[in-house]
């Protein structure tokens, strides 16, 4: 079975992650003369070590195929501590995947999953407070292909066009 863009995007983005060589793969990737190449070019021509997760991969293609202007990844804003967003567009908005780790697996010592969806609405009102507007989606949104719907009449209301 041949995959799609978002899954070609996806091993592309953890391969990088993990610090595999893009020039090594580009060279076996444009040597390759197999069903679904093209589909591995145009992902590999995306893919980026800065996508933190599968759910910031599959986003970043979904945002890709629908023709949306493509964020910059992983901006860093400086409140009270510095942030790292997600996704960045032209430091006006600002989108971010929630998986469910950082309220599971990843939570600190000590910490319930209220102290870190506290934790979390802090961070928001704070990247609020300097001016950016915070999206917020998780898996059911990636799944029922509404992420497209949701990003597009914001990035319509604050004038992002892209390049």
């Amino acid at each position: 079975m041949m995959g799609d863009f978002a899954q070609a995007l996806t091993v592309f983005d953890a391969a990088l992650r993990r610090g595999a060589d893009v020039a090594l793969i580009r060279a076996r990737v444009d040597g390759a003369h197999t069903t679904g190449i093209r589909i591995a070019r145009r992902a590999l021509g995306h893919a980026t070590g800065l996508s933190e997760s599968v759910g910031e991969s599959w986003s970043r293609a979904q945002i890709i195929e629908a023709g949306l202007p493509v964020p910059t990844l992983q901006c860093r804003y400086r409140g009270s501590s510095t942030y790292f967003c997600d996704f960045d567009w032209d430091g006006v908005l600002v989108g971010e995947f929630d998986g469910m780790t950082k309220y599971s697996r990843l939570l600190r010592p000590g910490q319930t999953i209220a102290d870190a969806v506290a934790r979390e609405k802090a961070r928001e009102d704070e990247l609020r407070a300097l001016g950016l507007m915070v999206l917020r989606w998780t898996w059911s949104t990636l799944v029922r292909g509404e992420l497209v719907e949701l990003l597009t009449p914001w990035l319509l209301r604050l004038g992002i066009t892209g390049t």
